[in-house]
């Protein structure tokens, strides 16, 4: 059985839900993985006169140990622009990150103490444990994280605010998001839960509409430039007409560059030439995203997602056709794109019916904020 492994947040000063949010973000980009979160409570200063905190708690996976843990919280404190060492008492600061239990062990050493030595004493501790895991004991005083808070001498209120820390503010950096992958990737699913999750706009690719598809796979030297020029067309068309009308946030299963990846292995190099001139014309004119994401995944993987998915006409692509388009996306991204690109391996992840995978993706782009 797996560790339950709990850290407390808190912040008061600066943008305290940012900061909150930045330091959930840097936290997976250790080898740890954020299991659940509970809401964000505004709660007095502690121990010293000064603006109210916002806390939350979390528990995590890790196969970090205790002390390897608590070194990886502080580096995040140190990147935020906290520095313990600087400190002298209680004193506001940007973030705090607290580890309270690491399982049921017991550690007391000059550089780590878990359980938390006042855990017990802090409503803005207890509150939000209480939240996440009641029934958690305490390996000490043997009493639930329910027994401690019904006992506790301390009588501050922590307010629950309606902030949902599950959804970084992701396009508030990046209003136009866009997602690719090769073939099988999860792109539209990925793209989907996103919109639903932020009620942002979908912009999805119109390929089905190709007449030119189904004879590809059966012949793709006969068919390659017909097929490329009609995605060429069309896409750009449709990107044309769409963002004729206002859209605030939008997040799309492709992007127009994904035209240059799939010519680049269908057509000759001639035909190539002649289509990356036009291309490179008509795309000046171009809305571009703010972030792209490509999904990463192994081609066995793909395979059994386009042989789960089931369409007719993609039931002859192999294996050498998957390889070539990943190494023309490699190619793609040596270039100097007009946007930051995020790759995030999928390979082990189900973003489709694993909510904690789907909320690691969000704080994986929220945290390339910084790229």
């Amino acid at each position: 059985m797996k560790d339950q492994i709990f850290i407390s947040l808190g912040s008061n000063f600066g943008d305290r839900l940012n900061s909150i949010y930045k330091a959930l973000a840097l936290i997976e980009s250790y080898p740890i993985l954020i299991k659940s979160i509970s809401k964000v409570y505004e709660t007095p200063a502690w121990g010293f006169e000064s603006d109210p905190f916002y806390n939350a708690c979390i528990s995590l996976e890790t196969k970090l140990k205790p002390k390897d843990l608590l070194d990886a919280l502080l580096q995040i404190e140190l990147k935020m622009g906290r520095s313990r060492s600087s400190e002298k008492g209680y004193s506001s600061r940007i973030i705090d990150l607290d580890l309270l239990f690491y399982g049921y062990k017991k550690i007391f050493s000059a550089e780590l103490k878990v359980p938390h030595p006042k855990l017990h004493k802090r409503n803005f501790v207890l509150v939000p444990l209480f939240e996440i895991s009641p029934k958690f004991k305490h390996p000490i005083l043997h009493q639930t994280i329910e027994q401690l808070l019904k006992k506790t001498s301390d009588k501050s209120i922590s307010i629950p605010l309606p902030f949902d820390l599950e959804l970084p503010p992701i396009f508030k950096y990046f209003p136009f998001i866009a997602i690719e992958g090769n073939i099988g990737a999860g792109k539209t699913t990925l793209a989907k839960r996103i919109s639903k999750h932020y009620n942002a706009e979908l912009l999805s690719e119109s390929f089905i509409k190709n007449p030119f598809l189904e004879d590809f796979y059966k012949d793709h030297k006969t068919n390659a430039l017909v097929l490329e020029n009609f995605f060429l067309e069309d896409r750009f068309k449709n990107d044309t007409n769409y963002w004729k009308k206002q859209h605030d946030i939008v997040v799309s299963d492709f992007s127009l560059y994904k035209c240059l990846v799939f010519a680049s292995e269908n057509l000759n190099p001639k035909e190539y030439r002649i289509f990356k001139k036009r291309f490179d014309m008509e795309i000046k004119l171009k809305k571009i995203p703010n972030l792209l994401i490509f999904l990463k995944s192994s081609i066995p993987r793909l395979l059994n997602n386009i042989k789960i998915r089931g369409r007719e006409y993609e039931k002859n692509i192999d294996q050498d056709y998957l390889a070539g388009i990943k190494k023309g996306y490699k190619k793609l991204f040596k270039q100097n794109l007009p946007f930051p690109v995020l790759i995030i391996d999928v390979n082990e992840v189900d973003f489709e019916k694993d909510q904690n995978s789907f909320n690691s993706i969000l704080r994986s782009i929220f945290r390339s904020e910084s790229l």
